[in-house]
């Protein structure tokens, strides 16, 4: 029992992701949808974090590590944005409730627990010699 309810928890955990996804996003959206933060992919294919993304005149301004810095166009390939993720949120949910249905069951007695006193023992009388 312990087993399962283990593997339920590291099981719950690792699908606490499915609530978001990574969305790649045209710079042209970008000031549409102002999302928080940004990864952008850059032309030499290292990965900057990008706080507070603005598009002026054809470059890609924000905060990179606390440093406001200016990007070209040009200098950038990809951007993704991290969005929810509503079909697999839907699925978690679905999942945690039959999980906790299914706890539920378990815990009252659905196990088929029988009382080892309700038989006739001498064990628990306590006027048995």
């Amino acid at each position: 029992m312990r087993v399962r309810m283990i593997g339920w928890l590291i099981a719950t955990t690792f699908s606490s992701a499915a609530c978001h996804t990574m969305k790649p996003v045209t710079l042209d959206a970008l000031g549409g949808i102002r999302p928080a933060r940004v990864w952008v992919t850059r032309a030499d294919q290292s990965v900057v974090l990008v706080e507070g993304p603005q598009l002026l005149n054809n470059r890609l301004v924000g905060f990179v590590n606390g440093r406001y810095q200016v990007m070209p166009a040009a200098d950038v390939s990809q951007l993704r944005m991290r969005a929810p993720a509503r079909g697999r949120t839907a699925a978690l949910v679905t999942a945690s409730a039959l999980g906790v249905a299914a706890m539920a069951y378990l815990l009252s007695g659905g196990g088929g627990y029988s009382d080892p006193c309700s038989l006739a023992s001498s064990e628990c009388d306590p006027n048995a010699p």
